[in-house]
């Protein structure tokens, strides 16, 4: 099983769009795993990221949250009828 593409078909399902794999934006840890071991991360994103009052859309935590919710439908499906 792909993991990083059972993830990636999962967001593009919800959102129509197809995920960009990158390491190269932020200050995430996920530059330096990459090179050892697949990296998935993703999230919330906004123009408040880290700041004050961090704050983001009711509608895009719903989001995220359905599509939480397909990974590990997915995975557990595809899990399942592997074994």
């Amino acid at each position: 099983m792909n993991f990083l593409g059972l993830i990636a078909d999962c967001v593009e399902e919800k959102t129509g769009r197809r995920p960009e794999y990158s390491t190269s934006g932020g200050t995430s840890d996920a530059r330096f795993i990459k090179d050892h071991a697949p990296v998935a991360e993703f999230g919330m994103v906004g123009a408040t990221m880290h700041q004050t009052n961090e704050h983001v859309a009711i509608a895009d935590i719903d989001m995220l949250s359905q599509i939480y919710e397909e990974i590990l439908t997915q995975y557990f499906q595809r899990f399942k009828s592997a074994s």
